[in-house]
């Protein structure tokens, strides 16, 4: 017996149906949006959007004088059924399912009133039913009034009514039409904006704000933090972008959208350069640095700029790096042990934050290698010149390569590849001296700067450590290593200023440093402020360096005579005793 295939459809169930009106409203201004969107895809001249709250009630209505819904068989089509497809000659703008009304329903009972037609919607009472009114006078445009579920003001999304508002207004920022809010316009054409560059596909202003905000057609799309856009600024675009199903993101198969791409990474470029030598924003560098990987940016362009931090916190570039000749790893940020070796010349440490912000899980040693692997590929279609790194430099830069993996120390025991490690060899104890297990020079030095009464309270101290030059608990002391001290000739003015600078540095650490280093924009902020700030001018510690080493020769003076003293009492003593005189 033959079996026949039956032919039958996927359904969707009401209470999915319920659940997609439901939840696809992320937020209240989303949903006012998609009222917005509405009115201007209908021919609207202007939008306005009244907001009335007391109590428990708020009132939202969204009016505009489009062209409406003008047939019962358009409410059938286009209101009543979900997800009807759009056809071209509807003029549609960002309309792509037909759904967004739905996030309207779900904050509240509304009631549309258009042509000659009332329609409410209370899927809360109703469900999926809802009442239709017909012969009613006539009505241009459409109006949504909604009597919302619960007043949002005073909750944490909207504290206040200007904080919708301002809500409201990023949605809407840069649509061609008027959009009005409790009389007060919102929107603004990008037309008459001032903008850094345009082109085809958009309007950019890069520079300005804390992220990179994109608008589609001057409806707000999404955010990219500096870090993943490395610049900051406004993109409205002026082609359609291709956006997901809740519209708070871009698809990544837009065409319109990866030539925007290239248009912000030529401008971090562009920025790169200009900032070779100024200081540049951290998040300008991370994103450099994924440029550098990926080939985006050209070797010359960028092998001169200062976008790799060492673990000192310190910004060096590609050049330094393949210039120095010492051993080199990757260490934690703020490791004494890395310190220590940087400070005696015995490696040069990265921050190993590098290998993170680059998704690198490779060995460490094969880091430049595969770091410039973009680079040095070779595209058949481009002259020696047209390669991002020219066939007259490719030799000298594998080479430098190769010297990177050789010359390359693990940081500690972790790094299982390598038998010995930066690690090795130095003590992570740290200890403070008594004030008897310090010699009299020891003591003299101690004594000179703890009269000083510039150390905000801190009392300096001396201790031994096989890591810190000097360290503090952040409140009560700061101690010198004593190997450091003993290596200082302060006979030189640049021994004491380097000695001092120790010292205001740990002044500026608010933190225990014991075993760590790490710097926040905090302490560059506080040791600016010590160093170089008007506020205690006088009690400035480098004030103090012109003072020390006279300080230091005037004890010397008071104990040489103190000497001399006790050598004629000595002498007296003795000849008291020889001649019995008692």
């Amino acid at each position: 017996m033959e079996v026949v295939a039956e032919k039958k459809s996927l359904k969707m169930h009401k209470k999915l149906l319920l659940d997609v009106i439901r939840r696809q409203a992320g937020t209240l201004e989303k949903a006012i949006l998609e009222g917005t969107m509405n009115g201007i895809e209908a021919g609207a001249t202007g939008v306005e959007i009244t907001f009335v709250a007391e109590g428990d009630t708020a009132i939202l209505s969204i009016d505009d004088d489009g062209k409406g819904i003008g047939t019962e068989e358009e409410i059938e089509k286009f209101f009543e059924t979900f997800g009807t497809p759009h056809d071209e000659s509807e003029g549609k703008i960002w309309a792509q399912f037909r759904m967004g009304r739905g996030q309207l329903f779900a904050f509240g009972r509304n009631v549309w009133r258009t042509s000659t037609f009332e329609m409410t919607v209370d899927v809360n009472e109703m469900g999926l039913s809802y009442l239709l009114k017909k012969e009613l006078p006539y009505v241009e445009g459409c109006h949504i009034t909604i009597d919302l579920y619960e007043n949002p003001i005073g909750r944490y999304n909207y504290p206040t009514i200007e904080r919708l508002q301002e809500s409201i207004e990023q949605q809407v920022n840069y649509v061609d039409i008027p959009v009005v809010f409790n009389g007060t316009q919102l929107s603004i054409t990008p037309k008459v904006c001032e903008w850094t560059f345009e082109d085809k596909n958009a309007y950019y202003h890069f520079g300005i704000g804390d992220d990179l905000r994109i608008y589609n057609l001057g409806v707000f799309v999404r955010t990219l933090n500096i870090y993943t856009a490395g610049v900051t600024g406004i993109i409205v675009s002026k082609k359609m972008l291709g956006v997901n199903f809740a519209r708070n993101d871009i698809q990544s198969d837009c065409e319109v959208y990866r030539e925007i791409q290239e248009v912000i990474r030529e401008n971090r470029a562009k920025t790169a350069t200009k900032k070779k030598y100024k200081r540049m924003p951290d998040f300008e560098r991370h994103s450099l640095q994924k440029d550098l990987r990926d080939g985006v940016i050209k070797y010359n362009e960028i092998k001169g700029t200062r976008i790799f931090k060492t673990s000192q916190s310190k910004w060096v570039s590609l050049n330094m790096i393949f210039k120095n000749s010492q051993i080199w790893t990757f260490a934690p940020d703020g490791s004494r042990v890395a310190d220590r070796a940087m400070e005696q010349g015995q490696a040069f440490c990265l921050s190993d934050e590098i290998l993170i912000n680059l998704n690198y899980k490779g060995e460490n040693s094969d880091f430049f290698g595969w770091l410039l692997k973009e680079q040095l590929r070779k595209d058949e279609s481009k002259n020696n010149w047209e390669q991002n790194i020219s066939y007259w430099d490719r030799e000298k830069v594998e080479k430098q390569i190769e010297n990177k993996k050789l010359s390359y120390l693990g940081y500690d025991k972790t790094e299982s590849s390598s038998s010995k490690c930066l690690t090795d060899g130095f003590d992570s104890s740290y200890a403070i001296l008594t004030n008897n297990k310090l010699t009299i020079v020891e003591k003299r030095i101690v004594k000179v700067l703890n009269d000083y009464n510039c150390f905000d309270g801190r009392k300096v101290c001396i201790g031994t450590s096989g890591e810190a030059l000097a360290w503090t608990n952040g409140a009560s002391y700061i101690a010198i290593e004593r190997g450091f001290l003993k290596r200082l000739d302060f006979t030189t003015s640049y021994d004491i200023t380097r000695f001092f600078t120790v010292l205001c540095h740990e002044l500026a650490h608010d933190d225990d440093t014991e075993g760590t280093h790490y710097h926040s924009p905090q302490f560059y902020e506080r040791y600016y402020e010590i160093t170089m700030g008007e506020k205690n001018r006088y009690d400035n510690p480098l004030c103090k360096m012109l003072l020390f080493k006279q300080g230091l020769l005037t004890l010397l003076r008071a104990r040489a005579k103190d000497l001399e003293q006790e050598k004629e009492k000595a002498k007296k003593k003795e000849v008291k005793e020889k001649l019995g005189i008692s």
